[in-house]
């Protein structure tokens, strides 16, 4: 047995953790306004506010009811939608991880599907008044009706664009290296 001398052992040092709490403000992105799904979506809410307006001014009831509810949810749904783009909150930490262009196709597609039904419904009511003031409920809806097929056609396009930048959208496991190729067996 042979005599070495005794290492110093260290003692542990005390844990500290190193995580720092960052706090980012959102960033405003005033150039999304100026592409064109932000101008588009400045669009759908000038005729959707249009659009519901002409409704609200006039007596509506029952089909309108349903108008009324589409319109206007889409018109607030549209907003926040274009706040978490302005403001960049998509890009965000526990939004980061959504699909987001998918997001998008399935919101525009079901606003576009249920935009053209109110468009159909506000439609159908117009010339069904026979009250002393027929002529202007006639014209409220007439102009209601045309200012929500101009919302569906400006959805639509959206919803077209949102499916263009889901299938652009390369796959979530992209950035991880791919398998090497097969190496064909010596003979």
């Amino acid at each position: 047995m042979g005599d070495t001398p005794a290492e110093a052992v260290e003692a542990p040092q005390a844990y500290a953790p190193t995580t720092a709490t960052m706090v980012s403000a959102p960033v405003i992105d005033v150039e999304y306004i100026k592409t064109f799904p932000g101008i588009l979506k400045i669009i759908e809410l000038f005729l959707g506010f249009i659009a519901w307006v002409c409704i609200a001014s006039s007596g509506y009831c029952c089909g309108e009811n349903f108008v009324m509810f589409v319109e206007v949810t889409a018109w607030l749904t549209t907003i926040l939608l274009l706040l978490v783009h302005v403001l960049t909150l998509h890009s965000k930490a526990p939004l980061s991880a959504l699909p987001w262009p998918f997001i998008e196709f399935c919101y525009h597609a079901g606003v576009t599907l249920m935009y053209f039904i109110a468009a159909c419904v506000v439609s159908a009511s117009t010339g069904n008044r026979s009250t002393v003031w027929a002529a202007w409920y006639n014209s409220t809806y007439s102009a209601a009706s045309a200012f929500s097929f101009f919302t569906t056609m400006a959805y639509g396009l959206d919803t077209y664009l949102s499916f263009s930048a889901w299938r652009e959208e390369p796959p979530i496991n992209r950035h991880m290296t791919p398998d090497p190729p097969a190496q064909p067996a010596a003979v």
